[in-house]
């Protein structure tokens, strides 16, 4: 849990230092300044932590396409982010997780509960309130 709130922080402070640096830079610059950033704190974990590579074609595959997949939705998210309001565009693309475990339920046929249904319905109706 002390992981999870962690990254409730920093994801909180990330948004917010992105807004600001619209200020003075554009999105284009904002894009490469903080993907570079975020590369240089991958390969120091990757370094740290042995840095070999070792892994089967289709797990290459999936890292690689969710790699782009990541890179696209970060450039959409900026440019959101420089268009629209951060009041509205942080909790709004928060919701990706509702988006993951609809593909879990389809593609790895997990179950989720009622309670869990039901919250991914309050959520999304969260989002449209506070859009308003």
């Amino acid at each position: 849990m002390v992981y999870a709130l962690a990254c409730l922080i920093s994801w909180g402070l990330w948004g917010l230092l992105l807004k600001l640096a619209y200020r003075q830079l554009s999105w284009v610059e904002t894009y490469f300044i903080s993907s570079l950033a975020s590369f240089t704190i991958a390969l120091s974990v990757f370094l740290y932590y042995g840095g070999k590579i070792g892994f089967s074609k289709e797990a290459g595959i999936f890292a690689v396409l969710a790699g782009i997949l990541g890179g696209v939705g970060y450039i959409l998210f900026m440019k959101a982010l420089e268009t629209g309001k951060a009041s509205v565009v942080l909790p709004l693309t928060a919701l990706y997780p509702a988006i993951t475990v609809i593909l879990a339920m389809v593609v790895l046929g997990e179950k989720i509960s009622i309670t869990q249904a039901i919250g991914i319905v309050l959520a999304l109706i969260a989002v449209i309130l506070i859009s308003l």
